[in-house]
């Protein structure tokens, strides 16, 4: 099953919201989530028992940022 997530981000910190049907879903919690003070962008990311991956397209991102995935299936984003 496919998991459709949102990791907003600020300059030292990543929330990670999970459970949405869709990409366009996990987009919209982002934009909502934008005007919090500190809120840099978004990720939208498409996970799966075997692999992720971030969805450019749905995602708020400059391309200076780097998305990652530890052990524990959190997601961070650092740049």
């Amino acid at each position: 099953m496919t998991d459709f997530i949102c990791a907003y981000f600020g300059k030292d910190w990543t929330i990670t919201a999970r459970g949405f049907e869709s990409a366009k879903q996990a987009e919209s919690h982002g934009k909502f989530m934008m005007p919090i003070p500190g809120c840099f962008g978004f990720a939208v990311i498409s996970e799966d028992p075997d692999a992720w991956i971030v969805f450019d397209q749905f995602s708020m991102l400059s391309g200076k940022e780097t998305v990652t995935r530890d052990d524990f299936k959190n997601f961070t984003v650092s740049f």
